[in-house]
């Protein structure tokens, strides 16, 4: 019956629940590409006619195609001609001698697996045959496969004449894959990233590194930078216990190579780490040493966002600074500005001065914004007497030395700061209020400094 077949001896409708379906696999579509030299004129047949033959028989190809030079063109056009049995295409240079032009040749070559690669062929079923022609050919088409990562170099060798060529009946036929070249090339490049800041082009790279292992003689090279590139990756996007957790290298190698040692942590920015993927405030051992850590790591990813030319997230990284220097000022007082005691008698008296008393949230406490708790701070301060404190506070509650890059209250939000990037064309003035910012920073406890310092990463190219 039409839909039924037969499952354990009865007829049953052939559905997506019980029928197998037999997929066919179609066989890998190979291509030959090869250059095509002069032979020697009284021995076609020996010199161009054999070999070439041997070189067709070696493989099954869908397509053979023939690179000669203006000079050699009339060899291929034979070859088309003795040997119609075989996919043959002539793709000869364009112009006379630039057989040794490497350049052109190059050229050349290039446009042809280009276009090869365009019309489906994959780039790992295509042999380049590098054996004949000239010197400037042979390169160029050897520099053409290596670009275009194709998945076969082949070169003839043999027993060779007093001329250095290769006696017809000795040929030798040998593939070699140039992943060994290939995978250093990509090694490179992954360190490349790595030092550009582009973690996800590494693992683009290398897929499923570093639990995936690859296989060569770099192996470990590819291995480590897999994991730098999850490491700083994560940290950079402010996902500490997943940093935290990579930190530990479990499973990795006791000793990483030479070349991946400018991307491993130092001591001082594993203690940071350490301390940012714990508990943050209000429930952090030290609230107010989590709170400069955590604003060292602000400050250092602005700066890697201004080198990325990422501006308008500059701003928003420094005005998440600004909002946290009060925090941080406050937590040094023994205040949470998320959870504020009105029974509190520095608190009563801030909110006497005010004239208005701060909404309660649910469980009668304030939760106070940035400009609420820099005004709460420098009431603080000021009961204190003058000294660095009242200086900081007087800063973070009068925004004037900041310019018009001071935060504006809209919607509620400093997020949400005008219709257009308030940075374009600016951005001279932005990496100096970076600076400034930085140095109000440092300037806020001995240490500071050192903390910044620490959450930079020291492999990056400068911007």
């Amino acid at each position: 019956m039409d839909g039924m077949k037969t499952i354990g001896g009865s007829s049953a409708p052939a559905t997506a629940g019980n029928m197998k379906e037999t997929v066919e696999t179609a066989p890998p579509r190979k291509v030959l590409v090869m250059t095509v030299g002069e032979g020697t004129v009284e021995k076609l047949e020996e010199t161009v006619v054999t070999p070439f033959r041997r070189s067709f028989e070696q493989g099954e190809w869908q397509r053979i195609v023939l690179l000669p030079s203006q000079k050699t063109e009339p060899n291929a056009r034979l070859l088309e001609q003795r040997f119609p049995q075989f996919p043959l295409q002539v793709r000869a240079l364009r112009r006379p001698k630039e057989e040794e032009d490497t350049d052109a040749c190059f050229r050349h070559f290039d446009e042809v697996i280009e276009k090869l690669l365009a019309e489906g062929w994959r780039r790992e079923d295509i042999t380049a045959d590098v054996t004949r022609g000239t010197k400037a050919m042979t390169a160029a088409l050897a520099m053409a496969a290596m670009a275009h990562r194709v998945g076969c170099i082949r070169y003839i060798t043999g027993e060779r004449d007093e001329r250095g060529i290769v006696r017809p009946g000795t040929e030798t036929i040998i593939d070699v894959p140039p992943q060994r070249a290939l995978q250093r090339q990509d090694v490179n490049l992954a360190a490349g990233y790595l030092r550009a800041g582009n973690y996800r082009a590494v693992e683009i790279l290398f897929p499923g590194v570093p639990a995936r292992l690859y296989e060569g003689h770099l192996k470990e090279e590819i291995r480590w930078l897999g994991w730098a590139a999850k490491f700083w990756g994560a940290w950079d996007r402010f996902d500490y216990k997943e940093a935290a957790r990579l930190a530990r290298r479990d499973g990795m190698p006791n000793r990483p190579p030479a070349m991946v040692q400018e991307f491993l942590p130092s001591d001082a920015q594993l203690a940071v780490l350490e301390l940012l993927a714990g508990d943050a405030p209000p429930k952090a051992l030290d609230n107010v040493a989590y709170c400069r850590a955590l604003l060292a790591d602000l400050l250092a990813n602005a700066e890697r966002r201004l080198r990325e030319g990422q501006n308008e997230e500059v701003l928003v990284r420094l005005y998440r600074v600004l909002e946290l220097m009060g925090q941080l000022r406050l937590f040094a007082h023994g205040i949470d500005s998320g959870n504020v005691d009105p029974g509190d008698s520095r608190v009563l008296s801030w909110v006497r001065s005010q004239g208005e008393e701060p909404k309660r949230n649910r469980e009668g406490r304030y939760e106070l914004a940035r400009e609420k708790a820099a005004s709460l701070l420098l009431h603080i301060e000021t009961g204190l007497g003058p000294g660095p404190g009242r200086e900081i506070a007087e800063k973070l509650a009068k925004l004037d030395w900041l310019g018009d890059w001071g935060p504006t209250l809209r919607n509620t939000s400093v997020l949400i700061h005008g219709f257009r990037a308030r940075s374009r064309g600016r951005e001279a003035e932005l990496k100096r209020l970076l600076a400034g910012l930085a140095g109000f920073f440092c300037g806020e406890a001995e240490g500071n400094q050192a903390l910044l310092e620490s959450c930079r990463f020291p492999f990056l190219l400068a911007g």
